[in-house]
């Protein structure tokens, strides 16, 4: 083999590991934090006064969500981020009756009574919204609402 075919080739590989570390370093970054996808003022403006401030859950545990206690109407609204695809989810959650909901993207579905809850799930990049209310008169509203604060976020 000739120097120069050897350089090429070297070059090439530590181009592709240096790539292919990168990927594995961004791959690794922390989800968001889902707290900080809604503020307080816009979460009051939706479901009216929390009882107390957001509370996360712990990453470490595998659940990555934010519980807002509203102090009326509503008894949580949970933003939660996940991984997977949106028909994965339809599969497993969309209900008898999921309603697509092409405004927050391609694939994107709201279950108005899913075991007592309505919720909405759309993917933004890596992570899949989820956004859970208690079901009620306005709770697809509700959810679409949030969910129109949060997305743009992720």
């Amino acid at each position: 083999m000739n120097a120069p075919r050897v350089l090429v080739i070297v070059g090439m590989t530590a181009t592709i590991l240096a790539f292919g570390a990168s990927l594995s370093a961004f791959a690794a970054a922390p989800p968001p934090n889902p707290c900080k996808l809604v503020t307080v003022p816009e979460i009051e403006q939706i479901v009216g006064p929390l009882n107390a401030a957001p509370k996360a859950t712990d990453p470490s545990t595998g659940e990555i969500t934010c519980t807002f206690r509203p102090s009326a109407r509503l008894d949580f609204v949970d933003i939660s981020l996940h991984d997977g695809d949106l028909a994965a989810w339809m599969r497993r959650n969309g209900g008898k009756n999921p309603q697509m909901a092409p405004e927050f993207g391609a694939g994107s579905f709201v279950t108005p009574d899913f075991e007592g809850f309505a919720e909405l799930y759309a993917k933004r990049g890596a992570f899949v919204l989820r956004v859970s209310v208690p079901k009620g008169a306005q709770s697809v509203e509700t959810v679409k609402a949030i969910a129109r604060k949060a997305l743009p976020r992720l």
